[in-house]
């Protein structure tokens, strides 16, 4: 009993830690409660999910101070922890195309895509990074798609950019490309940003506005959607909250976060039938899902 009332201080600590923003500190915390917890226990599931969490923030911040490298080590740090968050793809590749490495950068954006294959920003950037390295015929592709997912992207610059391309004006298309990339759309990271803050205050209800705005903005982000269902269902809006996981598997449905929630969803609301099947599909993807094994059992 004492070994769980130690690793459950040292998560809250943790917690209070990331809140308050020291992130050096929230590391060593979450790094404890790792170091204690067997592999696939909730609290080591939790601590790897901040820990991720963490290094992303310490990467941003380093950035500010200008130090790329540093950047890129918590980067990588937190794709270990959670490779299934698109953004950190994203980031990481954002970073290490500016060191010329365009062919990994490429690679990380397609990951990012797997795991969301509207994410239009890591679309775009895909095609600009493929445009460049000569593949020009796929980078417009790629470009244009983005700008069916994102229509502010639509823009006249984009208009006179393809209009070089199709002249075969390809450095000429390539710099209005790089330019267009630089629209900025991140307020929907702004919204994302505050409702997952709300959340884990505890201000459920917050939480909700802060994702339904962002999805006004972008509707196409499953991660977005998981989190909605996830206040819903804090909420007791046990069956919205399905609707949001079910959208997000739309998208991905791959999903095992969302599959894992839609699961807890139906059960919740007596649907053990349907709470079955999700749980079966998380097993499908990974059969040592210890979270899915469990509640699968229990019913």
């Amino acid at each position: 009993m004492a070994g769980v009332r130690e690793l459950s201080r040292s998560y809250q600590k943790g917690l209070e830690f990331y809140d308050q923003g020291l992130l050096v500190d929230a590391l060593r915390s979450f790094e404890a409660v790792l170091n204690e917890a067997g592999p696939d226990s909730p609290e080591s599931r939790l601590a790897r999910f901040y820990i991720g969490e963490t290094h992303a923030r310490l990467a941003e911040e380093s950035l500010q101070r200008g130090s790329r490298e540093r950047a890129e080590h918590h980067l990588r740090e937190a794709i270990a922890r959670n490779p299934r968050f698109p953004d950190l793809h994203y980031e990481l590749a954002m970073l290490i195309a500016e060191e010329e490495a365009l062919h990994e950068a490429m690679a990380e954006l397609r990951t990012a895509l797997e795991l969301n294959p509207d994410f239009a920003k890591a679309r775009l950037m895909l095609g600009v990074l493929t445009y460049e390295v000569g593949d020009y015929g796929s980078g417009a592709a790629n470009i244009a798609r983005a700008v069916e997912i994102e229509s502010r992207y639509a823009t006249e610059l984009y208009q006179e950019a393809i209009a070089a391309h199709e002249r075969g004006e390809h450095r000429r298309a390539l710099a209005m490309f790089r330019e267009l990339a630089l629209t900025n759309v991140d307020d929907i990271s702004f919204h994302f940003s505050v409702g997952k803050k709300l959340y884990r205050s505890g201000d459920y209800k917050g939480a909700v506005e802060a994702f339904e705005q962002a999805l006004s903005l972008e509707c196409n982000y499953p991660d977005i959607r998981n989190w909605l269902g996830l206040a819903l269902m804090a909420e007791g809006e046990h069956a919205r909250a399905l609707e949001q996981f079910q959208r997000a598997l739309d998208v991905n449905p791959n999903y095992v976060a969302a599959l894992t929630n839609a699961g807890i969803a139906c059960a919740m609301m007596g649907q053990e039938e349907d709470a079955v099947g999700f749980y079966r599909k998380v097993l499908e993807i990974e059969p040592h899902n210890v979270e899915a094994r469990e509640r699968l059992s229990k019913l």
